[in-house]
């Protein structure tokens, strides 16, 4: 039953991949900026864009949304199974309870933030609670990633490459979230919005792939 936790976890990161890539290809257009572009920009088009339900262009996005918001519930799914098989094993070889404690409220609070942010999509009506939640989902992200890394380093059962990821994560994680709060308005200008979409873009891809090295590791574990 664990290994099966544990591996489901690939197919969390390739259907996100896949649901998102053909939400990509049936986005009809439009940027925040400019609602007169055809299609999906991977540069300037948030991946919120997808979720929305009209497109920025006017059009009617919801084959795409439909797809958005069931690949974030799907990862979150995926990754919460996963981490019940994981975090059995981290239990297993360490008992601090206040470590443990805090890597389940952190990572609850994150999944649950980053699953809101699919119920709320980024259209004008639910715009506010849907950037709250993106800012729950990624401080509680880090603040995880943060009390895992010191989890990590605690054990000796743990390789140095995940120790190393962890942290490497949690520097981007800090990058983002700073670029998030502090960079240029991504309503301001296209250079503005690059920046910001394409930190996204980043982030997004380290969590996948932060994901799959955590998968890696606990498959050596078992």
């Amino acid at each position: 039953m664990r290994k099966i936790l544990i591996n489901q976890g690939y197919f969390g990161i390739i259907l996100f991949i896949i649901l998102n890539v053909i939400a990509m290809i049936f986005y009809p257009g439009g940027t925040i900026i400019d609602s007169t572009t055809e299609g999906y920009l991977f540069f300037y088009n948030f991946f919120s864009n997808l979720g929305e339900w009209t497109a920025r262009n006017g059009q009617s996005n919801q084959f795409s949304a439909y797809l958005f918001n069931s690949s974030m519930i799907i990862l979150a799914l995926s990754y919460s199974l996963f981490y019940i098989a994981f975090l059995r094993m981290q239990v297993r070889v360490s008992d601090n309870s206040i470590l443990n404690f805090l890597l389940i409220v952190t990572l609850i609070i994150s999944l649950t933030g980053f699953v809101c942010v699919a119920i709320f999509s980024s259209d004008p009506e639910t715009f506010d609670i849907h950037l709250l939640f993106v800012k729950i989902g990624f401080y509680s992200l880090f603040a995880h990633c943060i009390v895992q890394y010191v989890f990590i380093k605690s054990i000796d059962s743990f390789g140095k490459l995940i120790s190393t990821i962890t942290l490497v994560f949690a520097i981007l994680l800090f990058v983002f979230i700073l670029i998030m709060e502090f960079g240029p308005s991504p309503f301001e200008n296209n250079q503005s919005l690059f920046i910001h979409v394409t930190s996204q873009k980043i982030i997004v891809s380290s969590i996948l792939i932060y994901f799959f090295f955590q998968i890696k590791e606990a498959r050596s574990l078992i």
